[in-house]
C-alpha cells in the first residue's frame, strides 16, 4: 500500500484503524462530511486524497489532489501527496520535478529526499542505463542521502543522519562532504576516535576543506589534543579566510582551549586574549546613557537552558529587584527547554537574538536602551562577542560564563571576587576593570531533584573512593599526575571517573595510558560514561578531586551538595582559582591547597579520619545551604549594589 502523508485531525475518530477497506470507507465519508462544511481545509483535502489513494481509488485522488494543489503551490501536504501519487502511479518524472521543488522551498522535509531517493534507486536498477549514466544517478543519490543527513541533523535526529551520511558513501565513496560530515555527528554522539578517523579521510580527498579542517579541530580539542586542535583551526582559516566557523575556531574559540592548558603561564594566555582584542576598536562615539528613572540591565547567553551557567544566573534573574531594575535578556540559542521557560515566566523582557546579525543585535540593544549589558558567556559556545565588540550599551560586563578576561575593549568591567581575583594581581591579568563583589561571584541554586546524602563509602568499602566529574578536557598531565600520586600514596584507594565521553575508547585509553606511565594500576580505575542520573555517582565517593588550571565550579557545588568534599588546587588566575572562591564561601578553606604537593599531602591527611569524613558527609548538605554561596537574596542585593556602583 503506498505511504502517504496522513495526518490525524480532530474530526477523525482515533480508535478507527485502517487495516481493512470498510475502515478506509469510513474515513473517506468522515472527510467528505467535513469538506462539505469546510471545503477550504486544505489538510482535510490533502488526508482525503491519501485515503482514497490507499484505497486503490488513484483517478479519484487525483481529481482531488490536482486542482487544489496547483491552486495551492506552497501547501506542504497536498504537494507531497500528488508528488507520492505520481511516484506510485509510475510518473515518475512529474513525481521528481514535484519532490526537488519541495526540497528547494521546504530544506529540512525529510520524506521528500526519502522518495526522491526511491525513485534515483529504481531508476538505477534499470538495464538500459550506461556507465556514465549509471556514475551520474550514483552521484545524484550520494548528494540527496548527504542533504538528506544534512536536514536529519538540523531537526535533531542525529543517528539516522549518521545513517544517511553512511548511505551516501555506498553511492560514492570518495565523497569528502559526506566524510565530514560523519565526522561532526560522531563527535555530536561522543565518538571522538571515529571523528577523527572520518575528518582525516574528508582531508585526504580534499586538503582545501575548511569544514574538515574544522571538524577535525573540534573532535582533537574534546580529547584534549588542545595544541593539535588550534592547529587544525589556522589550517582551516588559512585555506578559507571567509567561513565564519573558521575566523571563529581559530580566534575566540582558541583563546577558550587555553585555559585548559597545562603548559602555558597566565601571562601568556592573558597576552592571547589582548592581541585578539586589539583588532577591535570602540566606535567614535560612545553609546549614549538611556534615561528613566529604573536601570535598564540586559543579560546576553546562549545558555538560557539546562545549562551549568543557569545554575549560577537562574536565582540572580529570579530575585533582582524589580523595583530597581528592568530586565531583558537576549537568548543566543535555537533551542529551548523547562528551564527556558521557567526563566521566560519570570517579569522580564525576552529577545530571541540567535538569528540576528551582529548588526541587528547592536540595534536591538539600543533600542531596548539597556544600561547595563551583561555577558554570560565570554569565549565559551553561543557568545556574541563580535557583536559586543561594537559597544551597544553604555556600560558592559562580562560575568559568570568565562572565568578570565575577554580581551575587550568594549567592556568595561568583569564581575568577580576578592577570592578569584585577588586586587594585588588579578588587575594585571585583565583588560577589564574588575567590579567585586563581597563574597562568592558564584551563588549556586542545588537540585531540587538531587538524592538523600548516602554514608560514608568508605565505611562499608574498607577504602578511600577518590572521583572526578569534570570534563574530561580537563584532565592534563600535570592533573594525572597529582591524582596518581594520591592513588599510589594512599593504598588500596580508587579513583571513579564519570564523564560521557569516557565512552570513546580512544579518549578513555589516552586516559588510562597517562595513569599507567606514572605507575598506577588501571584496575584502580572506574571510568563511568553513562549514567541514570550522575548526582548518584556521588553515593560512590568519599572524596572529590578538583581539576587545574581550569577548576570545576558546578561538578564542585554539585559534590558539595551530595556531601562529598572537593579538594581543590588554588593557581594564579580566575579560572584556576574558581575553587577558592566556591570553598571559602562554604567555610571549607581546609581543603585548598595552594601547589601540587600541598594537594597531594591534603588527600593523604584528609583521607586518614574516616569518621571526621563521614561527619563531614552528615553536614555537608546543611552547611552548604547556611552558607553564602546559596543565599539568593544576599547575593541580589550584592549584586544590585554592584550594578549601581558601575553607574555611579
Amino acid at each position: 500500500m503506498p505511504n502517504f502523508l496522513l495526518k490525524t485531525y480532530p474530526f477523525f475518530n482515533p480508535n478507527i484503524t485502517m487495516n481493512n477497506n470498510a475502515d478506509l470507507h469510513q474515513l473517506v465519508n468522515n472527510l467528505r462530511k467535513h469538506l462539505e462544511t469546510m471545503p477550504s481545509d486544505l489538510n482535510a483535502l490533502a488526508d482525503l486524497a491519501a485515503l482514497l489513494a490507499q484505497s486503490g481509488q488513484t483517478e479519484q485522488a487525483l481529481a482531488v489532489l490536482l486542482p487544489a494543489a496547483q491552486q495551492n503551490p506552497q501547501h506542504l501536504g497536498l504537494q507531497h501527496n500528488l508528488a507520492e501519487l505520481y511516484r506510485n502511479t509510475g510518473e515518475t518524472n512529474k513525481a521528481e520535478v514535484l519532490f526537488t521543488t519541495l526540497i528547494t522551498q521546504q530544506p529540512l522535509f525529510v520524506p521528500a529526499y526519502s522518495s526522491l531517493i526511491l525513485i534515483l534507486t529504481d531508476r538505477l536498477a534499470s538495464t538500459q542505463r550506461t556507465q556514465q549514466q549509471r556514475t551520474e544517478i550514483l552521484s545524484q543519490l550520494a548528494i540527496l542521502s548527504n542533504n538528506k543527513g544534512n536536514a536529519l541533523l538540523e531537526i535533531g535526529q542525529i543517528e539516522t543522519a549518521k545513517t544517511a551520511y553512511s548511505a551516501a558513501l555506498t553511492y560514492w565513496q570518495d565523497y569528502p562532504s559526506a566524510y565530514s560530515n560523519l565526522s561532526n555527528v560522531a563527535r555530536m554522539l561522543g565518538q571522538l576516535s571515529e571523528a577523527e578517523v572520518q575528518a582525516r579521510k574528508a582531508l585526504a580527498l580534499r586538503p582545501d576543506f575548511a569544514e574538515a579542517w574544522n571538524n577535525l579541530g573540534t573532535a582533537l580539542s574534546e580529547q584534549g589534543r588542545f595544541a593539535e586542535a588550534i592547529s587544525c583551526y589556522q589550517q582551516a582559516l588559512a585555506v578559507n579566510p571567509n567561513q565564519q566557523e573558521a575566523k571563529h575556531n581559530a580566534g575566540s574559540g582558541s583563546l577558550f582551549l587555553l585555559l585548559y592548558r597545562d603548559d602555558l603561564t597566565a601571562e601568556q594566555i592573558v597576552n592571547a586574549h589582548r592581541q585578539w582584542g586589539q583588532q577591535f576598536e570602540l566606535p567614535a562615539l560612545p553609546c549614549p546613557v538611556p534615561r528613566g528613572d529604573k536601570l535598564r540591565i540586559g543579560f546576553i547567553s546562549g545558555d538560557f537552558r539546562e545549562h551549568s551557567v543557569m545554575y549560577f544566573a537562574e536565582p540572580l534573574l529570579e530575585k533582582l529587584n524589580r523595583q530597581q531594575f528592568d530586565i531583558v535578556c537576549y537568548a543566543n540559542q535555537s533551542t529551548e527547554d523547562a528551564v527556558t521557560q521557567r526563566i521566560k515566566a519570570l517579569p522580564l523582557l525576552w529577545r530571541q537574538v540567535s538569528a540576528l546579525s551582529d548588526d541587528a543585535l547592536c540595534e536591538q540593544i539600543k533600542h531596548d536602551k539597556i544600561h547595563i549589558l551583561i555577558d554570560l558567556s565570554g569565549h565559551s559556545k553561543g557568545h556574541r562577542l563580535y557583536a559586543l565588540a561594537k559597544k551597544p550599551a553604555p556600560i558592559m560586563a562580562t560575568w559568570l560564563g568565562y572565568s578570565f578576561t575577554t580581551g575587550l575593549p568594549a567592556f568595561d568591567y568583569r564581575i568577580s571576587d576578592n577570592y578569584a581575583d585577588p586586587e594585588t594581581s588579578a588587575t594585571a591579568q585583565h583588560t577589564e576593570q574588575l567590579a567585586y563583589l563581597p563574597c562568592s561571584q558564584f551563588n549556586y541554586r542545588p537540585n531540587a531533584d538531587a538524592p538523600e546524602v548516602n554514608i560514608l563509602p568508605a565505611l562499608h568499602n574498607g577504602f578511600i573512593t577518590f572521583g572526578s566529574l569534570n570534563n574530561v578536557q580537563k584532565l592534563n598531565r600535570s592533573v594525572v599526575f597529582a591524582w596518581s600520586q594520591i592513588l599510589l600514596s594512599i593504598p588500596n584507594s580508587r579513583l571513579i571517573l564519570h564523564n560521557k565521553l569516557l565512552i570513546d575508547a580512544g579518549v578513555a585509553g589516552r586516559i588510562r595510558g597517562l595513569f599507567e606511565a606514572f605507575g598506577v594500576d588501571v584496575q584502580r580505575l572506574d571510568f563511568r560514561p553513562f549514567s541514570v542520573y550522575h548526582l548518584k555517582t556521588y553515593h560512590e565517593i568519599d572524596i572529590a578531586l578538583d581539576t587545574f588550571p581550569y577548576n570545576g565550579a558546578t561538578t564542585s557545588c554539585e559534590a558539595l551538595w551530595m556531601g562529598v568534599p572537593v579538594l581543590s588546587l588554588a593557581g594564579n588566575s580566575s579560572v584556576s582559582r574558581m575553587g577558592v572562591s566556591i570553598l571559602s564561601a562554604v567555610g571549607m578553606e581546609a581543603w585548598l591547597a595552594n601547589s601540587v604537593d600541598e594537594y597531594i599531602n591534603l588527600a593523604q591527611q584528609h583521607s586518614t579520619s574516616l569518621n571526621n569524613l563521614a561527619l563531614l558527609r552528615a553536614g555537608l548538605r546543611q552547611q552548604l545551604l547556611q552558607s553564602r554561596l546559596c543565599d539568593e537574596d544576599r547575593f541580589a542585593n550584592d549584586f544590585a549594589h554592584c550594578l549601581m556602583s558601575m553607574v555611579k
